[in-house]
């Protein structure tokens, strides 16, 4: 039962996953001016977050590629 509501057949919407990687990509851009308010962290932590969220905006965005949200809306006649 709970693993047919974890894994239920449905469509993902990739303009909704575009904007969740996009999301990534705007906290990893502005995560080094925010490291005086989260704690001291070491120079190599800061740049291991950022490059673990740029690396998921990245794969978002290319899966949102392949999903489809970069194709232009068919015109219907």
């Amino acid at each position: 039962m709970i693993m047919k509501m974890i894994f239920k057949n449905e469509t993902i919407k990739p303009k909704r996953v575009l904007r969740v990687g996009m999301l990534f990509l705007a906290i990893s851009i502005v995560w080094p001016r925010l490291v005086p308010i989260t704690g001291h962290l070491s120079v190599d932590a800061v740049d291991g977050i950022k490059g673990l969220l740029l690396g998921v905006a990245l794969g978002l965005m290319i899966w949102a590629g392949r999903l489809g949200a970069f194709r232009r809306p068919t015109r219907s006649n």
